[in-house]
C-alpha cells in the first residue's frame, strides 16, 4: 500500500513539473505563426497618447472636446524621454510614416539644392507654374499636411496646461543683416556672433529651435496679403521667421527631418490714425526694388528680433504642416499669433513697390490648404 501511494505522488509530482512547461512551448509555438501571419500588418494613422502615470490610457472621450489639459509635442522616445508624465505627443513614427516615406525621398533628390522658396514657382493662379500646379512642380506640395490653413478658434483645441514659449536672445544684436529680394519675397537674414544666434523653447516644442531668417507676404490691397485666414479674416501682411532645431547643425540639415522646422507666424493690421513709422526697419526695401538683389545692413543699423515682434506672450495656433513654397517639406510646427502687429500705409506700399520677374511683387501668398485629418491647438 505505501508504495502505491509513492507511485501516486510521484505521477502527482511530474503533473504539476512538466505540464506547465508543454503548455508554455505551444502557447510559444502558437505566438511564432501567430507572429508569421501578421508581420506585414502596420499600425494605422493615429495620433498616440501616452499613459498618465500607466493608468490613463488616452483622452478617450475628451479627446474631441474644445479643451485639453495636456500639452501637444513631438515624440518624446526621438530624445530619450520615456519618464510618465502628463503631456500627450504625435508618434511620428505612426503619424507621418505615410507622408514622409514618399515625399522626402522626392525631396531630397529633386529638391536638395533649393531653398525654402528657391524653386521656380509662381503665385498667379494662371501660370503654368502657379499654385495649382505646384504639385506637378514638386509632388509633395499635394500631400495632407500642407500649409497654410484656415484657423478656426471656435474648433480649436484649447491648451490648458501650458509651458511658456520663450524666444531667448531676442534682444540679441547680429553682425549684419542680409536682406535679399529671391522673386518671391523680402527675405532677411542674420549673421551672428558664435553663441549669439536667439532661438526658440517651450509651447509645443520640445527642444530648442535656432531662428534663421524671417520673410513676409502681402497683398495688393487691404483685404488680401496674409496666407492664414484668422476666423475668415485675410489680414494685408503676415510675417514668417523660420527656426531650425538644436538637433541638427543647419537649417539645411533640418528641414527634411520629421522634427526639422519650426516656423513663428504674425499676422499685420492697418494703422491708419497716424502715418508716423512704427517699422523703421522698412527703409530698406528701398535697396532691394529688383529681383535677385541683396542688400548689406551694417552693425550700426542692425536691429534686433524684438523691435520686429516685441514680447512673445501673446495667444497663438499651433497645428502640423508644411513650408508655403515649393518644396512644400511637410515638417514644420507652426505657430501662429493670434494678436497682429501693426503697419502704417505707408511702410506697406513699401512693400508693394517692390518688383518680381513678371511685375509688381503683390499677392505673393499660397492659397489655404484642407486640413484633412489634423489638429489645431490654441494656447
Amino acid at each position: 500500500m505505501k508504495i502505491a501511494k509513492l507511485q501516486r505522488q510521484w505521477v502527482l509530482l511530474n503533473s504539476l513539473v512538466f505540464l506547465p512547461w508543454i503548455s508554455c512551448n505551444r502557447l510559444d509555438i502558437y505566438n511564432d505563426h501567430r507572429d508569421e501571419e501578421f508581420s506585414a500588418v502596420t499600425p494605422r494613422r493615429a495620433v498616440s497618447f501616452r499613459d498618465d502615470d500607466g493608468q490613463r490610457g488616452g483622452l478617450s472621450g475628451d479627446y474631441d472636446s474644445t479643451e485639453v489639459d495636456y500639452n501637444p509635442s513631438p515624440s518624446r522616445a526621438r530624445f530619450g524621454l520615456n519618464a510618465p508624465n502628463r503631456d500627450f505627443f504625435f508618434d511620428y513614427s505612426r503619424d507621418r510614416t505615410t507622408r514622409r516615406s514618399n515625399s522626402l525621398s522626392l525631396a531630397r533628390d529633386r529638391q536638395r539644392d533649393a531653398s525654402a522658396g528657391g524653386a521656380e514657382f509662381s503665385y498667379k493662379d494662371k501660370d503654368k507654374n502657379g499654385p495649382p500646379n505646384w504639385e506637378k512642380i514638386t509632388p509633395q506640395c499635394g500631400g495632407k499636411f500642407q500649409s497654410p490653413i484656415m484657423l478656426n478658434t471656435s474648433s480649436a483645441l484649447y491648451v490648458r496646461n501650458k509651458r511658456p514659449l520663450q524666444l531667448v536672445g531676442q534682444t540679441n544684436l547680429p553682425q549684419s543683416i542680409k536682406l535679399q529680394n529671391d522673386g518671391h519675397s523680402a527675405k532677411f537674414t542674420y549673421v551672428w556672433r558664435n553663441g549669439e544666434r536667439p532661438y526658440l523653447r517651450g509651447g509645443p516644442l520640445r527642444t530648442k529651435y535656432y531662428f534663421e531668417q524671417f520673410h513676409f507676404h502681402w497683398g495688393s490691397n487691404t483685404s488680401v496679403g496674409s496666407e492664414h485666414v484668422l476666423d475668415s479674416q485675410r489680414y494685408p501682411m503676415e510675417l514668417h521667421l523660420l527656426f531650425f532645431n538644436s538637433l541638427y547643425s543647419s537649417f539645411e540639415d533640418a528641414r527634411s527631418e520629421v522634427d526639422g522646422l519650426a516656423v513663428m507666424g504674425l499676422f499685420y493690421e492697418m494703422y491708419e490714425i497716424s502715418d508716423e513709422p512704427l517699422n523703421t526697419w522698412t527703409r530698406f526695401l528701398k535697396e532691394v526694388i529688383t529681383p535677385d538683389t541683396e542688400f548689406n545692413i551694417q552693425f550700426i543699423d542692425t536691429f534686433p528680433l524684438y523691435d520686429l515682434i516685441g514680447d512673445v506672450d501673446w495667444p497663438y495656433f499651433s497645428y502640423e504642416g508644411s513650408l508655403t513654397t515649393p518644396p512644400c517639406l511637410e515638417t514644420v510646427t507652426w505657430i501662429v499669433s493670434a494678436k497682429p502687429l501693426l503697419i502704417t500705409p505707408t511702410e506697406l506700399k513699401r512693400f508693394r513697390k517692390i518688383k518680381s520677374k513678371s511685375g509688381p511683387m503683390v499677392n505673393n501668398y499660397r492659397p489655404v490648404q484642407k486640413l484633412y485629418n489634423r489638429r489645431v491647438y490654441r494656447y
